[in-house]
Order: structure tokens, then sequence, then C-alpha cells
């Protein structure tokens, strides 16, 4: 078996962290993405550093139940492909970061991707965004009024084409990404367990 390193150490200059995120991102100005796509199969944080946090979390749920409550919208464990819930994951704490970076376009289109792949994955045989915003109102899986909103964050998310955006001459500002924000909270506690 092999042993747990307390360690890892950077590729790039040799400095040892238990994580290297913070240091990457200071010192080499890169992304942990950027530096695992400069060094593939690099260890990013050490099995020790893992094995710590995992237990300090489970320690944290041992000690208020309701915590995980707080934060199963984050867990995304209502999806059942896991593959998808890990980008739900990764997309959502990507939208808050731009969220609260006031970057309001990434967040809303981010936000919009999240509540698409949530509301696909009730419906996986519609291909248009459009029917299966359709189909879940229909079935009464969203109100009238989040059927509403989703379908204005439906039409928003498309200003990821710059020139759509351009044409329709429409704002994208705090409301909009603080309002997408709102509504993919309100799909998420509608979903999760």
């Amino acid at each position: 078996m092999p042993t747990k390193t307390q360690n890892v150490k950077c590729k790039i200059c040799g400095s040892e962290f238990p994580t290297l995120v913070a240091h990457v991102k200071r010192k080499h100005n890169l992304s942990t993405a950027e530096y695992l796509k400069q060094f593939p199969n690099s260890k990013i944080c050490s099995d020790e550093y893992r094995r710590k946090t995992s237990e300090s979390m489970k320690a944290k749920f041992a000690k208020d139940p309701a915590m995980r409550v707080k934060v199963a919208s984050r867990t995304f464990d209502f999806v059942g492909n896991k593959e998808l819930a890990l980008l739900l994951q990764r997309d959502y704490k990507s939208a808050k970061i731009c969220l609260k970076n006031l970057l309001w376009k990434p967040s809303i289109i981010l936000y919009g991707s999240i509540i698409e792949a949530i509301l696909k994955e009730q419906y996986p045989r519609k291909k248009e965004f459009y029917d299966i915003i359709e189909k879940a109102y229909k079935d009464k899986i969203i109100s009238e009024k989040e059927y509403h909103k989703i379908h204005i964050v439906r039409d928003l998310r498309n200003y990821v084409h710059i020139h759509k955006e351009l044409s329709e001459k429409s704002e994208i500002n705090e409301y909009w990404a603080r309002t997408f924000a709102d509504i993919c909270e309100a799909v998420i506690r509608r979903f999760k367990r």
C-alpha cells in the first residue's frame, strides 16, 4: 500500500505545500486547470490534505446535520448521472465566483446552462431547451412563475453569441445575473432531496 504524502511538489519551482491551489495562482499566475494541463497526472494536493479536508467536513456534518441540507444544492445529489453532477458542481462554483466578481455575462451563461442541464436530466429525449421547459411546465415540475422566468433564461443565455447580444441591444447587468442566480437556486431547491 503506498504511503500518503504530507506535501506535493510544484513542478515549476519545486516548492512543497499540502495543496498547490493558492501557490500556483499567486506565484505562477496559473489556475489549477492550467497547471494540470501543463503537468498532466500531477497532484494538486496531497493525500493527507485531502483526507484531513474530508474528515473535517464529515465532522462538521456530524455536529450540524442541517448543514448537509444547506450545502446539498452544491452536491447535485439529485442528478442520476454522476459525471453530470460533477460538471454541475464545477459550473455552479464558477457561476458563484463570476457573480461575486461582478462578471455578469459569464455568470448568466453558467447559471443558464445549469438550469438547462437539470431540466434536461428530467427529459433526456427532448433535445431543445424550449421543448424541455414546455414539458416541465405541462408536467407541473416547474410553476408558472418559474416557467416564464426560465424562458427569459433560455433567451438571455444565448448572448454567448456576441452578434445576438449586439443585434438585440439588450443590457447584461447585475440585475439579470442575480435574477439568474435566484432562478437557478429555485430550480435546485425544487429537485434536491
